[in-house]
Parts: C-alpha cells; sequence; structure tokens
C-alpha cells in the first residue's frame, strides 16, 4: 500500500497494514469522516469510490457504467412503466459520454438525477437504485488483494441523493461474495456465460422441460444479463445450474472483454465450503430468446462490414451488410430488420439523412437504429437524437460493446 497517495487526509488513514485490505480501508475512511474520492486501479480497471463525511454516496469502475446503469434500468422498468425504451436511450445518449473525474459525481449518478427531477423516478426508487449500483461495485471492489490506491479530498462533493452507510453495505456485499465462494472454483465470476452443451446429451439427465428453457436461456449470455431477461437474481441462477455445470451439461466460458479483467472469485479457506442442495432453487421463467432477429448494418467500409459479421457470428442474427448508402433505404424495406446499424461518415447519403429517411417510413417508427461513428463530441449526439437514432457506438468499439448494443434491444 502506497501511503504517499494518502496525503491530505488524517494519519489515521495513513497507518501501515500488514496487507491490502478494501474492508479497512473503507473503515478507516469512515472513521476520519473523510468527504472525497477514493481512486483503486488493478490490471486496468479504475475504481472510484465516492464519500461524504464517511458515508458512502455512489461508487463506480470503469467497465462500462452506462451498461452497468441500463441493465439495473431495465430491472426497475418491469415495475415502473414510466421506464420505457425511450427514456433510458434519451438518458444514454444525454449522459454517457461525458467526461468523468474525482471531483464531481460521475454521468450516470446524474443521469439518475436528470429520471429525478423529470418525475420519472421517485427520490426513494433514485436512492435505490443507486444502493444497487453500489453494490455491485463494491462486490468487485471487495475481491482485490492488491491495488494502487490515492484519495482525493474534496470538501464540497455532496449527494443529491443522500449517503448510505458503508458499514451495512459492506456486511450486505461480503454476504453476497460469500455465497459466490461457495460455487467456487466451478462458478468464479457473475460475468462468465453459461452455455447448454448438447440436447442429445442431456436427454434422460434433465427433463424435457429443462431442455427447453435451457436451450432458449443459456446461449452465451453472463449471469448478469440472464438476472435482467429473467428478471431473477444473478446468484440464485448461478446456484439453480451449479450442478449442472459439474455435470457437464452447461459448459461455463470466460467473460467477455473488457470484464475479464475484473478480479475472480477465490474460495474462501477460512470458510467451510458446501455446493449447493438444491438446483431447484428458482422457477427459470419462458423467455423467448430462440427468434432469428434480423439485423442490417450500413457503412461504407468493407473492413468494417466484415469485423462485424466476425463479432455476431452465432448470435441467432440474419445479417444483412450494405455498403451503398443510396441502395440502402429499399434494401431496408426489403429485408424489414429488428434492429439497424448506420455509419455516419457515408459519401452520397450520410447516416444522419439516412436515419431520418428511415424513420419516416412507416414501418421502422419504432426499429432501433444505432448510429456508429467515430466522433464522441455532444454536437454529433445531439444530430443523432435529431435524426431519430436509439443509441450511439462509438469507433473503436469492442466485441463485448456491440453485444451489448445487440443485447440491449432484442432481447
Amino acid at each position: 500500500m502506497n501511503t504517499k497517495n494518502y496525503q491530505g487526509l488524517s494519519v489515521n488513514l495513513i497507518e501501515k497494514s500488514p496487507k491490502f485490505s478494501p474492508s479497512e480501508i473503507l473503515a478507516k475512511i469512515g472513521k476520519v469522516k473523510a468527504t472525497g474520492c477514493l481512486v483503486v486501479s488493478y490490471n486496468s480497471v479504475t475504481w472510484r469510490l465516492y464519500f461524504h463525511s464517511g458515508e458512502i454516496i455512489y461508487a463506480n469502475h470503469s467497465l462500462d457504467s452506462f451498461g452497468r446503469l441500463e441493465r439495473h434500468l431495465r430491472r426497475f422498468s418491469y415495475h415502473l412503466s414510466t421506464l420505457t425504451n425511450s427514456i433510458r436511450n434519451e438518458v444514454r445518449l444525454k449522459f454517457e459520454n461525458e467526461s468523468q473525474s474525482s471531483e464531481t459525481l460521475p454521468p450516470e449518478y446524474q443521469a439518475i438525477v436528470w429520471l429525478i427531477e423529470n418525475k420519472i423516478l421517485e427520490d426513494s426508487q433514485g436512492l435505490k437504485l443507486v444502493k444497487c449500483l453500489i453494490k455491485e461495485v463494491f462486490e468487485s471492489f471487495l475481491l482485490l488483494k492488491n491495488a494502487n490506491l490515492k484519495f482525493i479530498k474534496n470538501t464540497e462533493l455532496y449527494s443529491h441523493l443522500g449517503r448510505l452507510n458503508t458499514k451495512k453495505l459492506l456486511i450486505n456485499c461480503q454476504n453476497k461474495i460469500e455465497a459466490w465462494q461457495a460455487l467456487a472454483p466451478v462458478i468464479i465470476s457473475p460475468e462468465q456465460r453459461p452455455y447448454f452443451f448438447s440436447k442429445n446429451q442431456s436427454e434422460g439427465k434433465i427433463s424435457p422441460q429443462q431442455i427447453e428453457k435451457f436451450s432458449k436461456l443459456l446461449k452465451g449470455f453472463s449471469f448478469r444479463q440472464l438476472a435482467v431477461l429473467t428478471n431473477q437474481d444473478e446468484i440464485k441462477i448461478a446456484q439453480y445450474v451449479y450442478k449442472f455445470i459439474q455435470d457437464r451439461i452447461v459448459i461455463l466460458r470466460d467473460p467477455q472483454a473488457p470484464f475479464d479483467k475484473l478480479p475472480q472469485i477465490k474460495v474462501d479457506k477460512k470458510s467451510v465450503q458446501s455446493s449447493p442442495k438444491d438446483n431447484n432453487l428458482i422457477n427459470l421463467p419462458s423467455v423467448n430468446t430462440t427468434k432469428n432477429y434480423k439485423l442490417i448494418c450500413v457503412d461504407d467500409s468493407p473492413t468494417i462490414l466484415k469485423e462485424i459479421g466476425r463479432f455476431l457470428d452465432k448470435k441467432n442474427l440474419e445479417i444483412q451488410a450494405i455498403n451503398d448508402s443510396k441502395k440502402a433505404l429499399l434494401e431496408i424495406i426489403r429485408f424489414k430488420p429488428d434492429i439497424i446499424l448506420l455509419d455516419v461518415g457515408m459519401p452520397n447519403i450520410d447516416g444522419y439523412r439516412l436515419c431520418q429517411l428511415i424513420r419516416n417510413h412507416h414501418l421502422f417508427k419504432e426499429t432501433p437504429i444505432v448510429m456508429v461513428t467515430g466522433n464522441r463530441g455532444l454536437i454529433d449526439r445531439a444530430k443523432a437524437r435529431v435524426a431519430g437514432a436509439s443509441d450511439y457506438l462509438t469507433k473503436p468499439f469492442t466485441q463485448s460493446d456491440l453485444l451489448n448494443m445487440v443485447f440491449r434491444y432484442l432481447t
């Protein structure tokens, strides 16, 4: 632990510890009632934990903060009719690419405040959402065994939604980690992706109903994505499939990049580990994920079209690539896609104009249209909104970025 990084805080926070301990660090911040941001870096991931008078007010890490917000908003939308797809898209377009610092609360927190100010969420719902986001980030932070850290003191940092008791959150998260540890080393991350191995191999081992549900659901979604699809707790889903993984009916794949950079769950040698005794802990609902969706990508770059096809291969998608924007509208009308990716900078008809033309057609009033661009500016995002775009994908994008976008709109 580098004590130099604690300059500006009380001496109580500079006391040397025999080992890196996230819980001890949090306790020391609470003891001196510090206000500011704890910045923690490990394996190219940065955690930011925001405190006011020693109590936590928000936390995030640098991997897909808005994707994390979107997942939780989607869970909330099952019970809140105000959280429509269009509202969630508007929030992303307004706030996602805002700059983030350790001196002000980050863009996704500001997005939650905006939802409250516009009467889409009540104050209590906003605070509950913040608590869910903090807990998810805390869980990964508490798994760290070593990291670089510093505390940026900021006496003016405050929360619009109130403060949360760090000790209570810590206990809650530690209990959740212990539940995950009971599944290790078979399951080592909520970002792992369970796949249904073989219908033929599973016959006689599980019921026809389970085969049908596994065939539909376990197609490479992470435990966290499955929790959204089924509106179930992710740990309960992991507990449910644990025995099937051991029996090789379900296989696990590593987390998609960049989530493979998060710390893994290790077996706690100090506690007695026990496997889940009952593999019927939850009732997996029927979810329609077997539909073969249709996607059109319009881009004048053959390289980009080829890369998108490679990224989305074997994802229950029929993909149509178009490299001429003048011919795109007729092809789109003929193909009737479920989602459209449009490059912004194309000759003849640019992406913004093409987006307007598509939106003006009665068949595509609600079809998700994602603008793909290398531009990150506010003006570009405003133009995308005016043109009728549903979302914005910035080049260069990873396979995970693209899959998350497809997951958001087609599940």
